[in-house]
C-alpha cells in the first residue's frame, strides 16, 4: 500500500467521521474539534518532522525507512493519521461508555478510555510499521519490552498521552464542561503548553517524570471526578431520507473493523509475522467492548483465553478490558453518590 493511498484512506475515513459528528453533536461543536484536531496534528508533525529530517537532527524520535521520499508527503501522512486516530478513538470511547452507569457523562472517564483506546491503537499500528520495515524508533527503550512484539514501551506511552494532554483534555474542559461559560477557561491551554515546556528538558528523566506524573492525575481523576459535560446547546440538523440512523451509527464501526483488516493483512503477507497478530488482542477487545449487544461476560472469557494462550505478552489486552470493569464499577458507585447528593438538594 503506497504512502499516498494510505493518506486518501485516512482522508475518507475522516469524512465519515466529520459526517457522524455533525449529525451527532451539530456544526458547532464539530467544527470546533476537526479545527483543534488539525490544528493540534500539524503543530506536533510538521516543525518537528521537517527540522528532524533537513537538518538531520539525531533527537528526531523515528524515521521513515520506506514510502515518499518527500517530507511534505510523509508529514501529511502522520497529520491525518493522528486526526483519524483521534475520531476513531473518541468514538470507541463513546460507545464503551455506553456500558457504564452514567459514565459517559463523566469528562475524566471518557478521556482515560480515549487513552486506552490510542494507545491500543499505537500498539498496533507500530508494532505492524516496524515489523515491515516503514519506520523505525531511533531510541532505545527496553522498558516493558517481554510484554511487547517488538514494539518500545515509550512509543506507548506516547500514543496515549499526546491525544488526551494536547487535545482532548484542554477541548473538552474548555468546549465541552461547565468552564465553557467562564470567562478565564483559556486557562486550559496551559496543559499542552506546559507539556511542551518539558520536551527538552535535561536529564530526559525530568520529562518523563512529567508524563507519568499526567498520567496517573488522569488515572485518579477518571475514578474519582464528577465533572460531567456540558455541551453548548445547538439545533441538531434532521437525517436526511436516504441515510438512516443505524446506518449512521454503522459507518465509523465499519472503518474500525476496516483498519483491523488491514493491520492484519500487513501482518501476515507483508511482515509475515503470525507473532504480531498478538498487538492486535488490545484494540480488538476494546472494540469489542464498544458493542454493546456483545456480554461483558462473552468478552471476559476472550480475554482469559487470551492470557492462558499468550501470558505476559496478553497483559496489554488485560488491561484495558480490567479498567473497564472498574469504571464500571466506580462509575455505578460515583453516579449513585450523585443522585443522593441532587435529592439532598
Amino acid at each position: 500500500m503506497s504512502v499516498i493511498f494510505t493518506i486518501l484512506i485516512c482522508i475518507l475515513s475522516i469524512g465519515v467521521f466529520i459526517l457522524y459528528a455533525y449529525f451527532k453533536y451539530g456544526t458547532r461543536a464539530t467544527f470546533n474539534f476537526f479545527f483543534f484536531a488539525f490544528f493540534i496534528a500539524s503543530l506536533k508533525e510538521g516543525p518537528m518532522r521537517i527540522n528532524g529530517i533537513w537538518t538531520k537532527n539525531p533527537a528526531m524520535p523515528y524515521e521513515f525507512l520506506k514510502g515518499h521520499s518527500s517530507v511534505i508527503v510523509n508529514t501529511f501522512l502522520a497529520m491525518f493519521g493522528w486526526v483519524f486516530t483521534f475520531c476513531l478513538a473518541w468514538y470507541i470511547a463513546d460507545k464503551i461508555s455506553q456500558r457504564l452507569s452514567f459514565g459517559k457523562g463523566y469528562i475524566f472517564s471518557i478521556l482515560l478510555l480515549i487513552g486506552l483506546v490510542t494507545a491500543s491503537i499505537g500498539y498496533a499500528v507500530e508494532a505492524t510499521a516496524i515489523g515491515i520495515g516503514w519506520w523505525r524508533w531511533t531510541m532505545e527503550d527496553i522498558r516493558m519490552a517481554r510484554f511487547l512484539v517488538g514494539v518500545p514501551f515509550i512509543t506507548i506511552i506516547t500514543w496515549m498521552h499526546f491525544p488526551t494532554q494536547y487535545l482532548f483534555a484542554p477541548y473538552f474542559l474548555i468546549n465541552c464542561s461547565k468552564f465553557r461559560k467562564m470567562s478565564w477557561k483559556g486557562i486550559f491551554f496551559l496543559i499542552p503548553f506546559l507539556h511542551s515546556l518539558t520536551a527538552d528538558f535535561k536529564p530526559e528523566s525530568v520529562r518523563v517524570s512529567v508524563e507519568y506524573t499526567a498520567l496517573i492525575a488522569m488515572l485518579i481523576l477518571a475514578f474519582t471526578s464528577s465533572l460531567r459535560f456540558d455541551y453548548a446547546e445547538a439545533r441538531l440538523p434532521g437525517l436526511p431520507r436516504f441515510l438512516k440512523h443505524k446506518w449512521l451509527e454503522l459507518l465509523p464501526m465499519l472503518i474500525t473493523f476496516l483498519l483491523l483488516f488491514i493491520l492484519v493483512f500487513f501482518d501476515l503477507t507483508k511482515a509475515k509475522d503470525v507473532k504480531l497478530l498478538i498487538s492486535l488482542f488490545p484494540l480488538l477487545f476494546l472494540i469489542l467492548l464498544a458493542i454493546k449487544k456483545i456480554p461483558l461476560t462473552v468478552i471476559m472469557f476472550l480475554v482469559l483465553i487470551c492470557w492462558l494462550l499468550f501470558k505476559e505478552l496478553a497483559l496489554l489486552a488485560v488491561i484495558p478490558v480490567i479498567s473497564v470493569i472498574l469504571l464500571k464499577i466506580l462509575t455505578r458507585d460515583k453516579a449513585s453518590f450523585d443522585r443522593k447528593g441532587l435529592e439532598k438538594i
